[in-house]
């Protein structure tokens, strides 16, 4: 009897703190490889202003994912990559897990219209971003329309494609922690003590 209460005591002090501690530790190590991206949010898309451009009928679309946890389910990006002729640059819009029957109405939607990107200044100025290989991230479209009509678009007379802010404050936060390399994040967001 005594040898099956230290059996058990063992078994729940592994499952209940051992096992635990071991989860926390190595995502608390792989979560160190990311980004603080909430605290830049506000600087980021304080530096946005929205841009009049025509999104080609040809659009590159890619899906890729990332890890957020060294044992959380992937997560999924849908990019979508364009050359604007006018100021010959590539950009490249950017979804974080965005539902699939608004990814499919968008690109039905947007494709051949002139739209109103969100893009930040910065990204637009650098010679880093705007070539195929690193195109200038868009984490807000939506049509050039007036509001009074892209509000009250449906199925009778189309779909509302727009990209709420909420989404974009969660595609910018997802871009900043997870996609942003660590260097360039530190070098645009952290303030040094120089």
């Amino acid at each position: 009897m005594n040898k099956q209460i230290s059996n058990a005591m063992g078994w729940v002090i592994g499952v209940l703190v051992v096992f635990p501690c071991i989860l926390y530790g190595i995502n608390y190590f792989f979560k160190n490889k990311f980004n603080d991206g909430k605290l830049a949010i506000s600087k980021y898309a304080s530096s946005c202003y929205e841009y009049r451009l025509l999104i080609p009928r040809s659009l590159e679309l890619k899906t890729a994912s990332y890890a957020t946890s060294f044992l959380a389910p992937k997560e999924s990006i849908y990019n979508l990559t364009f050359r604007d002729p006018s100021m010959n640059k590539f950009f490249v819009i950017k979804f974080f897990n965005f539902p699939m029957d608004k990814r499919l109405a968008f690109r039905a939607v947007m494709r051949d219209k002139i739209a109103l990107l969100t893009v930040n200044k910065d990204d637009l100025n650098s010679p880093n971003y705007g070539t195929k290989e690193n195109p200038i991230p868009v984490f807000k479209v939506r049509e050039n329309l007036p509001d009074s009509v892209s509000i009250k678009r449906g199925e009778e007379n189309g779909w509302n494609a727009d990209i709420t802010d909420k989404q974009f404050k969660y595609n910018v936060e997802q871009y900043l922690t997870y996609i942003m390399p660590k260097e360039e994040f530190k070098k645009r967001f952290e303030k040094t003590n120089e």
